[in-house]
Order: structure tokens, then C-alpha cells, then sequence
């Protein structure tokens, strides 16, 4: 018989174009389950970090006797003064803190200034490691606003002074200070500035009823910059937000003005005075948020089931 040369098995273009088709529909099927399980993890630890700011101010208030205060100008924020309960006491000591506060931030080494801590980050936005952690413009002293910028770490977390009839953290012996709007009462949250001195015991609403912290709202074009400044600074706003009538929840990322808002999908996290973190659907009605957000209004919440 005839010797037959063996004939090798080989794909065709076609079958090959076909094998390459199939192969792209399953990893445009599998890319958004992996998506979803990537921003569920990220939304865990950002629920994880705010559990842990709530267990600080917690330890804080064993401590003093009184929740951290939103502030103090030209000095720290809470973010300052609740590091040692985040395990950053070495941190916190390079602050060399005065009891006025005055000029404390300026006067702080840029290295302690511009210190990412990890648990003010949120990973569904950005992490410590990245490279958008510190401002680049907003930071100027209060007394020479046309700069030079004093960098310091951003956060994406803030805590609430209350809804927006409050005047921004004032307390009672504040509201003469000049340029104080005429008719301004007194903030209504549970953090307000230096010399408040409140306690759990002045939260009526109740503990697990009030905003403590929550994700800050920070569009995607202002990374850096106002309203994303240093979260230790006390001269400006970035370590505070108010929730309510007149202060939404951002939408998302896009959304503009300078809110509590998150990067995940229809929801933005707080962590309450209890120390319990609830994820708020980012159409909430004014009413009932800035019922949340205020310490002490008696007022029921209506919120859907």
C-alpha cells in the first residue's frame, strides 16, 4: 500500500474569529460582576472606616467627657484631634497642638500636614497611596488669602454641624463675632466649633437617630482643590457638612457645591452617634436628612420601610 502522508488538524480563520467572538462576550459578561464585586468590597471598607471614626470619637468622649469639636481657625479639625484613637497617636503628637489653636496648621512641618492617614480615604474614590491625597490650592491662612498654599492630606469624610438653619458651627457666645449674619442661631449638629463642649448627653434625638461623620461629596473635577482641602485645617470647611433643606445629598461624582455625598452607586454612608453605619439612598428627602442631621429638633423621622 501507498505510504499516506498525515494530515495535520489546524483551525481555520473562520473557527478562529469565532473562538476570539466568544472569548470578548465572556469577558464583557464577567468584567461587571467583577466591577460589582470589587465596589462591594470597597464600600465595605469604607463602612469599616467610618465605624472606626465612630469608635474613636467614642473613645474621645471616655476620655473628655464631650464629642471632638468640628474646629478651631487657623488651628486642627476633629480629624486632628481623634488621631490617637486611630492608632496615629505618633501623628498626632508632631502637631504640637496650642490651647488657642492659633495659627497651628501654618505652623505645622509640611511632612505632619500632608501625612495621608488611610482611614480618612475612601477606596470606591481614592486611596492613601494615591496620588491625590494632599490640596493644592485652597489652603491659604485666613489673614493672607492670596496665598502662599499650605498643602496638607485631603480626607473624604466630614463630620455634620447640622442642617442649614444652624450658622455654620457657631456656638451661642460665637454669634456676635463680626460678619455674623443678623438673625443666625446657633448650629444644630453634633460636632461644633472649639469651646462647645458637647456631650452624648446633649444629643435629645438620641444617638442612633444623629449624623456624627459621613462621606463628603467632592467632584471628580475638584480633587485638591476647594472644596477638597486639607482635612486638618480648621480655617476652612473642609472637615465639616451640613445635611438638609438647602443641602442635599450629591447625586454623584459630577454633581457640584460642596455636600455629604459618595462615590457609590445611589447611597451615601454615615456612621451615628451610636457608633452604627447607615447607608442613606442619595434621594432622601430634605426633611427627614436634616432631621438626622440635627441634634436636638424632637422632630420623627418618616423614612420608608
Amino acid at each position: 500500500m501507498p505510504n499516506l502522508k498525515t494530515v495535520k488538524a489546524a483551525f481555520t480563520l473562520i473557527e478562529l474569529l469565532v473562538v476570539i467572538a466568544i472569548i470578548a462576550i465572556l469577558i464583557g459578561l464577567l468584567l461587571p460582576a467583577v466591577q460589582k464585586v470589587r465596589e462591594a468590597a470597597s464600600r465595605a471598607n469604607c463602612q469599616n472606616n467610618l465605624k472606626q471614626m465612630g469608635l474613636a470619637v467614642h473613645n474621645f468622649h471616655d476620655s473628655y467627657t464631650e464629642i471632638p469639636y468640628s474646629r478651631v481657625d487657623t488651628g486642627w479639625t476633629w480629624a486632628t484631634l481623634i488621631l490617637p484613637y486611630l492608632e496615629e497617636k505618633a501623628l498626632f503628637e508632631q502637631w504640637s497642638l496650642t490651647k488657642t489653636g492659633a495659627n497651628d496648621y501654618y505652623n505645622a512641618p509640611a511632612s505632619v500636614r500632608t501625612k495621608p492617614v488611610k482611614v480618612y480615604f475612601c477606596p470606591s474614590r481614592r486611596t492613601a497611596s494615591g496620588g491625590d491625597t494632599a490640596s493644592t490650592k485652597g489652603d491659604e491662612n485666613q489673614m493672607t488669602p492670596t496665598g502662599p498654599n499650605n498643602p496638607g492630606a485631603c480626607g473624604d469624610y466630614a463630620a455634620s454641624t447640622g442642617d442649614p438653619s444652624g450658622y455654620i458651627d457657631y456656638t451661642q457666645s460665637m454669634l456676635s463675632t463680626p460678619g455674623t449674619p443678623a438673625g443666625a442661631i446657633v448650629a444644630n449638629g453634633a460636632f461644633i466649633y472649639m469651646g462647645g463642649k458637647l456631650g452624648f448627653k446633649h444629643i435629645s434625638d438620641g444617638l442612633s437617630q444623629t449624623i456624627f461623620i459621613g462621606e463628603k461629596h467632592i467632584p471628580n473635577s475638584k480633587f485638591g482643590i476647594t472644596p477638597d482641602t486639607s482635612i486638618f485645617n480648621g480655617d476652612h470647611g473642609a472637615a465639616a457638612r451640613k445635611a438638609g433643606v438647602g443641602a442635599l445629598l450629591a447625586k454623584g461624582p459630577t454633581d457640584l457645591g460642596a455636600n455629604f455625598g459618595s462615590y457609590h452607586s445611589g447611597v451615601c454612608q454615615f456612621v451615628m452617634g451610636d457608633g452604627s453605619v447607615k447607608a442613606l439612598i442619595n434621594s432622601i428627602d430634605a426633611t427627614n436628612l436634616g432631621r438626622l442631621a440635627n441634634r436636638e429638633d424632637g422632630q420623627v423621622l418618616t423614612l420608608p420601610d
